[in-house]
Formats: C-alpha cells, structure tokens, sequence
C-alpha cells in the first residue's frame, strides 16, 4: 500500500509541476488551454484516489507532501496573476462605466493599459 501512494504522489507531483509550466505558457499559447485541462483532469483523478486513504496511510511522506502544497500555492499564485492580467487587459480595452461621487461628479479613472499597475 505504501508503494501504491508513493506512486500516486509522485504522480501528483509530476503533474502540479506540468500544471505550472502550462499556466505560465496559456497566457501566451492558446493551443496550451487543451493539454492544461487534461493535466488538471488526470490530477483530479489522482486526487480522488489518494482520498481514500486515512491520514496516517500518509505518515512518511512528508516531504512530498510538503512538496505538493508548495507547488499548489505556486499554481494558484500564478493562474491568480493571469486571471489579473488579462482581466486588466480587458477593462482597458472596454470603457468602463464611469463613477460618480456624493456630489454627482465624475471621478476620474486611470485609462489605458500603460497607467495601470501590473
């Protein structure tokens, strides 16, 4: 059994690893959007395997686990910045709806994609 979650593990890693090298690349390669769906698909599964074992089925493994859960943060962090960015990209594109204070005047806005922070 603990062969069988090392495996898994492994795995896991591999694919949080692939993960992270596809969110840095879709932001710029549309044709990577396919294969970063089927690496987030194959790690769901083995997730859902390695559910069904108890927490001290894990015990020994703390250094990839340790692994996984720093490559996690890391995945998240950057899918968090391309969501930003391209959510940035779009508000410059776009006029936004302008915005009124208290007294019915207009507040100025940043426009344009240069005058916003990143």
């Amino acid at each position: 059994m603990n062969k069988k979650i090392n495996r898994l593990l492994n795995e896991l890693i591999k694919k949080l690893e692939e993960e992270k090298e596809l969110i840095i690349t879709t932001i710029k390669d549309t044709e990577q959007v396919e294969r970063l769906n089927s690496v987030i698909e194959d790690k769901r599964k083995i997730l859902s395997e390695l559910a069904k074992y108890n927490v001290e089925d894990f015990k020994g493994f703390e250094e990839q686990l340790n692994q996984i859960k720093s490559l996690s943060q890391i995945n998240l962090t950057l899918a968090v910045g391309n969501a930003q960015f391209i959510e940035d990209i779009f508000s410059s594109i776009f006029d936004e709806p302008q915005k009124y204070d208290q007294k019915g005047t207009v507040k100025q806005s940043q426009k344009g994609f240069f005058n916003k922070k990143i």
